[in-house]
């Protein structure tokens, strides 16, 4: 009786067959990197609706912008997730972060996700990094103030009414009572919506090494009259940053800062960690499309998702009857 021998795979057809397999799937990752990446930026995208939305809805009912979250605390903190306890007074400053050069909030400055009444899930963004949140800050040097908290609040009619992010409706020349802080220098027009600088939104140059136009628009030459005051204020009231893939300059959920890649300045990131973008080093950030994705040792890196709103766009939201509207 014989047997037929049964011949096996050599180590060479081996190899071939590991080294096809690991093109196949190396071809595979390649193809799914950008459907996961899309819908971390979609989970982010719902995240920041989210706090719009609630943002508008504290607005209403407190005629102020809340003040960020200290990014740095743990969970078991008191003060985890709200603004600092007592809130400003009369057009007083959020006292969160630390502060650079320019007088601006930053490094951990988060969204209150307690205090806008949110889950914890939506203050980080697909990348579960905290998103960050710049109010227009009193504290700012040269920016306006969205946060003040003054009581009693008797808006619409204007009679004590002190809270900047709000319309007075007096009807003689002069005598709103808005805080000077509000509107830096004009305070006293009448009728009066928030105007002034805010915080800059400029766009990122072709070149990618420095920003370019300015998305706000900035106050006009001159102060304003009662029949230009609404063309006034279209600078961001607040700014929400997704710090992107990399995190950098954000925080993540445990309160660790997230580093940018060693021996390399992320200029374009940087910015929208320390609020000095544009023209002059002026107050503002940054906002564009993703560049260099994957090129983190790239200098023109920049991977931040960003919102803004101005402030007439919040009193436009409110309604009436909310916000100072009649």
């Amino acid at each position: 009786m014989t047997t037929t021998g049964q011949r096996g795979f050599t180590l060479i057809e081996m190899a071939l067959v590991i080294a096809i397999i690991g093109l196949m799937v190396s071809g595979g990752i390649f193809a799914i990197t950008p459907v996961l990446r899309q819908a971390k930026v979609n989970q982010t995208a719902t995240a920041l609706d989210q706090l719009e939305a609630a943002l508008a809805l504290f607005a209403i009912r407190n005629n102020r912008l809340p003040c960020p979250a200290d990014g740095s605390l743990p969970s078991t903190n008191a003060n985890y997730g709200i603004e600092p306890t007592p809130t400003p007074v009369n057009g007083g400053n959020c006292t969160v972060g630390t502060t650079n050069t320019n007088g601006f909030v930053v490094g951990n400055s988060v969204i209150p996700w307690r205090t806008l009444g949110l889950d914890e899930s939506y203050s980080v963004d697909g990348w579960n990094n905290r998103i960050s949140y710049f109010p227009a800050n009193g504290a700012i040097a040269g920016v306006n103030s969205l946060v003040d908290n003054t009581s009693p609040v008797t808006c619409p009619a204007g009679s004590g009414c002190t809270l900047c992010l709000a319309r007075t409706t007096a009807t003689t020349a002069g005598t709103s009572t808005r805080q000077a802080i509000c509107d830096i220098a004009t305070a006293g027009l009448t009728p009066s919506y928030p105007y002034g600088n805010y915080i800059a939104v400029y766009s990122i140059n072709a070149a990618g090494t420095a920003v370019g136009t300015e998305l706000t628009l900035a106050n006009s030459a001159g102060v304003p009259t009662a029949s230009t005051v609404s063309q006034y204020g279209n600078r961001a009231a607040y700014v929400l940053i997704s710090h992107g893939p990399t995190g950098w300059f954000g925080w993540t959920k445990s309160g660790t800062p997230l580093t940018p890649y060693t021996g390399t300045v992320h200029v374009l990131k940087a910015f929208n960690g320390s609020a000095t973008a544009g023209p002059g080093n002026s107050l503002g950030v940054v906002q564009g499309a993703s560049r260099f994705l994957g090129q983190t040792n790239n200098a023109a890196y920049f991977d931040d998702i960003v919102r803004w709103r101005s402030p007439s766009f919040l009193i436009q939201n409110c309604g009436s009857s909310a916000c100072g509207n009649p």
